[in-house]
């Protein structure tokens, strides 16, 4: 497609070969009225189209080497820059006019919007657990341990820990760990009580009931005893067996939730927490406890133990099919506080507002650098890389200058042609005549 400067150019070439033509034919019927009107009027083309590419070059260099107050980009060099950058920075790029854009852009949902497509709380999850891996990898775990027990004696004193009793069994029994608790309790006893061991102390169990009942039951007793053995009525193996499938029996009602065994257990326990959290004897106990463990010289040597081995733990990489312990931690809260935040449309439009403010205040106090970016950025330039730039931006609107300057010099020819031929001329030919 053809630029506006070869427009231009090509408009006033063929305003001035038009013209010669005219000049010819005007030269030859000198008084033929047509012929004189297309020359007047393509003589002031002419001389607009020239006048304003004259304007137009002498904005960037010296037209025909004319010196007299031409290229006046390159001449007023640091005038322009300083013109540009004020205007970018006071006009086109004002600290109101950001803030009312910036305060159209949802920041906010686009963020939850982005955060949904990649995975939502996984995606989160999977990006906090290397930071933190890296983060908990660096920590030392003696020193660690040394600030926790410094931090505990100094302050654990003043901690009441019986009162605290009924709120872990409350936040225990909310988030479901008693019952887990009592799961893994019956799984344990189940498991011990199947094994043969169980069996042999069960039998030690009964001889040592029939050994003391022989010792303490006389003659008579020992004798029935006797033949009760004789003529195996009683036969300790059997009795063994059969306990322990009862034990087996009573531990798997233990592990149904909605047994009553296990719904009385459960009560029990409950029970007994509260009594002890309010029982005097047990906060003595408790307090004496706490005050031990505190002067025990071990106990930083103990943290420094569960430190490190929790750090191990969590630092751990994850499998391609189970993730690490960190991950199983972090990713539940995390879920949870990133379910609350879609659905809280307050806390997101206050959000919102904040890094609104935040971005306007940052952008208040650094205006000045949009100004100084403008500046270094042109003052860099040649000043052919400066005209260059200017006529990138406006070089099209100049151009048709030079195109509106034929149009315009050639429409204000037609006029002056008519205004000479048909009001000026008569009016002086009468007046003449008026005169002689």
């Amino acid at each position: 497609m053809m630029n506006y400067n070869k427009k231009a150019n090509l408009t006033i070439s063929t305003v001035f070969i038009f013209f010669l033509g005219a000049m010819v034919l005007d030269h030859l019927n000198p008084h033929n009225f047509g012929i004189r009107l297309i020359y007047f009027v393509l003589e002031a083309a002419l001389v607009g189209g020239i006048a304003d590419w004259f304007a137009v070059t002498a904005i960037f260099k010296k037209p025909l080497g004319w010196g007299f107050h031409t290229a006046l980009i390159p001449r007023n060099r640091e005038k322009v820059i300083a013109a540009v950058a004020s205007m970018v920075q006071s006009e086109l790029l004002r600290v109101d006019l950001i803030r009312r854009k910036i305060e159209g852009i949802p920041l906010v949902e686009s963020f939850l919007n982005f955060i949904n497509k990649e995975g939502g709380s996984v995606y989160l999850t999977n990006k906090l657990v290397p930071h933190l891996q890296s983060y908990i990898e660096k920590q030392q775990p003696d020193q660690l341990a040394r600030q926790l027990t410094m931090y505990l004696r100094n302050n654990a004193k003043t901690w009441e820990l019986a009162p605290k009793v009924q709120v872990v069994r409350g936040w225990a029994l909310k988030h479901g760990y008693v019952d887990q608790g009592l799961d893994r309790l019956a799984e344990r006893l189940w498991d011990k009580a199947a094994e043969g061991e169980t069996r042999q102390v069960i039998i030690r169990y009964l001889e040592e009931i029939k050994q003391e009942k022989v010792i303490n039951g006389g003659s008579i007793f020992r004798t029935l005893m006797g033949f009760v053995e004789m003529s195996d009525g009683l036969n300790l193996d059997e009795a063994a067996d059969a306990l322990q499938v009862e034990l087996l029996l009573t531990l798997r009602k233990l592990k149904d939730p909605n047994h009553p065994l296990r719904e009385t257990l459960k009560d029990n326990l409950i029970d007994r927490m509260d009594e002890l959290a309010e029982n005097p004897e047990f906060q003595r106990q408790i307090e004496q406890w706490k005050e031990d463990i505190l002067a025990e010289p071990l106990l930083e040597s103990f943290l420094e133990t569960v430190i490190g081995a929790a750090i191990n733990v969590v630092t751990a990489p994850s499998s391609t099919i189970e993730p690490n312990a960190l991950y199983r931690i972090l990713h539940p809260y995390v879920d949870r506080y990133w379910v609350s935040i879609q659905a809280n449309k307050v806390l997101q439009e206050r959000v919102n507002l904040f890094v609104v403010d935040t971005l306007c205040r940052v952008i208040k106090n650094e205006h000045h650098m949009i100004g100084n970016f403008v500046r270094e950025t042109l003052a860099a330039y040649t000043d052919q890389d400066l005209n260059q730039f200017i006529q990138d931006k406006a070089g099209d609107d100049l151009q048709w200058i030079r195109i509106n300057g034929s149009m315009i010099g050639g429409f204000v020819g037609l006029i002056l042609f008519l205004f000479l031929e048909f009001i000026y001329n008569p009016i002086l030919a009468d007046l003449m005549i008026y005169i002689q």
